[in-house]
């Protein structure tokens, strides 16, 4: 069947819910096989974290890239992820979206979108209406309705200014971003100050398709404690939300943290996207990097690229109003630690074992190892920030198989139901190898077996 079909009584109706990246590509898929389809959107206009986001979609070059960059994501569905990507980019071109290849390391496919995410968003919502799609903004997914047989039959749907209604549907497909911006969830899977962290992403991804999907027996994912994000300036700053890449501080890397404890407590080397994880489990969800003159200058003060402008982190950090601290001498820098809590004589002693270590090419030998990337704290002056992890999507969510159906606590497939997206956990676990990605792969696969495996010719749930 093909879109010009849809006078067909016997079409499918397929309802998505969010309509970010993986809710945009399910419901244009699923038009183009024939669907009707009804995409709900919890927020004033569409995009969600997509819009949001520097447009970059990316993954791993191949199967065995993947294994290496998350070697703890599940490895079916991170076959499917890789081998689909291109098939997907495409795909995305096909629908009007412009990509254009970016350079990058060798085990990664990076394109950029142009002139940016939200020209992509409009590109698709108005392929989508003019396809005949129906498109319901301010309207939550409130619940899904089953039949006897636990198939899913429908959605209730909750307008902002109405009435909750059930809308029937063949299939319906969670596109809903994840639970970051739900504190209450953050504190139950990644600790109990996790409730602090700075949202980075779509103010409406607070957990709907879990939640709804656990309520009629779905089953949740591996990696519910992991997530996707960023350190950035701790409060009493704000981070303005048009501008988190300029204020994130990737420098961890080559830095030292520390919590008030003034103890180490992760491999820096990792990267900030997996220290803002360990960070979200230290006291307070807060942390102090620590750098040298050296590091400032090669690394904390970045320039133009990727979609950010240049940024000084450290004295933007400070102008914002986070914890911060200048000093000539790391004796000088500890004291000043000690006015925002740290325990100075606990923070001296790990400064100095930490330079010994380097000094003798032994940080892979300290207690909590560092790896990589071990740059002495030598050439004052020094520099500290506060800095409080800034999450972007949720790694962990809803169990599914390859076509993206969901699965209930027994691991079979819940008829009618699917996810896609960060509604769909597990396939990266601890570290990620791209976001959109996951929408783009999983969203087609999603809205492709949906329609396939709908049945014809049932009016009642026509909607």
């Amino acid at each position: 069947m093909s879109p010009s079909d849809l006078s067909d009584p016997a079409a499918p109706t397929v309802i998505v819910a969010g309509a970010g990246m993986a809710g945009l590509v399910a419901a244009r898929q699923a038009q183009a096989a024939g669907a009707r389809v009804i995409l709900l959107e919890k927020g004033d206009a569409p995009g969600g974290s997509l819009a949001l986001s520097g447009g970059t979609l990316w993954c791993a070059a191949s199967y065995a890239d993947l294994r290496r960059l998350v070697p703890l994501g599940d490895p079916h569905l991170g076959r499917i992820l890789v081998e689909e990507f291109a098939a997907g980019v495409d795909w995305l071109r096909e629908q009007g979206v412009t990509l254009s290849r970016q350079p990058s390391l060798p085990d990664r496919v990076v394109y950029l979108m142009q002139p940016g995410p939200r020209a992509a968003v409009a590109q698709l919502v108005d392929a989508f209406i003019a396809a005949g799609g129906t498109l319901h903004t301010r309207s939550a997914l409130a619940g899904l309705a089953t039949d006897a047989h636990g198939a899913v039959t429908g959605a209730l749907v909750h307008p902002a200014d109405g009435l909750r209604t059930l809308y029937p549907a063949h299939a319906v497909i969670l596109a809903t971003g994840g639970f970051q911006a739900n504190p209450e969830l953050r504190a139950r899977y990644f600790g109990p100050n996790a409730d602090r962290l700075i949202l980075r992403s779509n103010p409406h991804s607070t957990g709907d398709g879990l939640l709804l999907a656990q309520a009629i027996g779905a089953a949740g994912s591996r990696a519910m404690s992991s997530f996707y994000g960023h350190l950035l300036p701790a409060p009493p700053a704000v981070v303005p939300t048009h501008d988190f890449i300029a204020y994130t501080h990737y420098h961890t890397a080559q830095a030292v943290l520390v919590n008030r404890l003034g103890a180490r407590f992760t491999d820096e080397s990792l990267g900030d996207e997996t220290s803002a994880q360990a960070v979200a489990r230290q006291p307070d969800a807060l942390a102090f990097v620590i750098y040298d003159a050296v590091v400032y200058r090669d690394f904390a003060v970045r320039a133009a690229g990727g979609g950010a402008r240049a940024s000084d982190t450290f004295h933007e950090s400070a102008a914002l109003g986070a914890p911060t601290v200048q000093a000539a001498s790391l004796g000088e820098l500890a004291a000043g630690l000690e006015e925002f809590g740290v325990y100075a004589p606990g923070l001296l002693e790990t400064l100095h074992a930490y330079n010994a270590a380097v000094a003798a090419g032994a940080a892979h030998r300290l207690a909590v190892p560092r790896r990589d990337h071990a740059y002495p704290l030598t050439t004052p002056p020094f520099y500290a920030v506060g800095l409080t992890p800034g999450i972007t999507f949720t790694l962990g969510g809803l169990a599914v198989n390859g076509d993206a159906q969901v699965l209930d606590r027994r691991g079979l497939p819940i008829p009618g139901l699917y996810a896609a997206g960060a509604d769909a956990g597990g396939i990266h676990n601890a570290q990620y190898a791209g976001g959109l990605c996951l929408g783009l792969v999983f969203g087609r696969r999603a809205a492709q077996h949906a329609v396939a495996a709908a049945p014809r010719g049932n009016a009642a749930a026509q909607g």
